[in-house]
């Protein structure tokens, strides 16, 4: 088995020159895949998986790719205080879909893949850190262990099952307050990566409270075409709020149906906004918009699977 592998789950072009360095070294297996969600909804740049030459101990890294130098270092440290077991069984539901991936087009790389899923879900010894890198390097700038690491090096693989609380989006609901902002900032989210006005470089705190939001300018005027999704972005209550969530996906769907390439269905909205809501969030008012964008494509992305 080779001793490192390096997985691309972001594919931006500004990431190119880190990557092919990288792969570029000896015994080094390489892919560019689908992204693997972090914590409450983050994308790592690159995830690189290091075994040790007797094949008893690996080691995982999440890497953060960034131009400046104080954003990387500052961007890598998010994940410090992610459960580690949760992010090895990501890394496991990765490699599971990868070989998936690799069988239907007989890539030539399944058998190192097969056998890096076969000796990960067995060890016991797995030490998961995070770096921080500039996208112009070779190398890290930074590097740490997570936080819930015995001595913050070495993790026991507890093989748990992730545990997602959902979030209800069927029938008719009374959401909380909370709920109720929740499911709001969740579809003002997607509609703007849906419409293509997903490239705010701010956080959510300064996108939030912008008062020329996506989805609003694109239902202003339109209350009877409209009528639950208005309710909802215009409601300023502190109470709850009671919604019929099949017509407002039905609403969302014909809205979004007309930025979209294709065709966009009531169920499709409906799962959209099960997958995504519990990460959306759980999102920061300091957390970058970057950020949440890609983990709204990562949740759109699934319908295309």
């Amino acid at each position: 088995m080779k001793h490192r592998f390096i997985f691309r789950l972001d594919g931006s072009q500004e990431n190119d020159e880190f990557f092919d360095v990288r792969r570029s070294r000896e015994d080094v297996v390489a892919y560019s895949g689908a992204a693997m969600l972090v914590g409450p909804g983050w994308i790592p740049d690159l995830v690189e998986v290091e075994v040790a030459d007797d094949g008893s101990r690996f080691t995982i890294t999440l890497v953060e790719l960034e131009a400046q130098e104080i954003t990387a270092r500052a961007s890598c440290r998010k994940y410090l205080p992610e459960p580690s077991n949760e992010i090895l069984q990501r890394v496991l539901e990765y490699l599971r879909g990868t070989t998936r991936q690799c069988k239907a087009t007989a890539d030539p790389r399944l058998d190192e893949f097969m056998k890096l899923l076969d000796a990960l879900s067995k060890t016991t010894a797995v030490e998961v850190r995070t770096a921080g890198a500039l996208r112009s390097a070779a190398d890290y700038l930074e590097l740490h262990a997570l936080l819930d690491q015995p001595n913050r090096k070495i993790i026991l693989n507890s093989r748990t099952p992730l545990n997602t609380a959902p979030f209800d989006f069927e029938g008719v609901i009374t959401f909380s307050r909370e709920t109720k902002h929740g499911l709001r900032r969740t579809v003002r989210v997607l509609h703007a990566v849906i419409a293509g006005l997903d490239h705010s470089d701010g956080t959510l705190h300064s996108w939030r409270n912008s008062r020329r939001k996506p989805l609003d300018l694109a239902v202003a005027g339109s209350s009877q075409t409209y009528p639950l999704l208005n309710q909802l972005l215009q409601d300023t209550s502190v109470a709850g709020m009671r919604l019929d969530c099949s017509r407002l996906a039905s609403e969302l769907a014909e809205l979004w149906s007309t930025s979209a390439s294709h065709r966009i269905t009531a169920q499709e909205v409906g799962d959209t906004i099960r997958r995504f809501a519990p990460s959306c969030i759980a999102f920061s008012e300091h957390d970058s918009m970057r950020t949440v964008f890609k983990a709204a494509r990562s949740a759109l992305n699934e319908n295309a699977r």
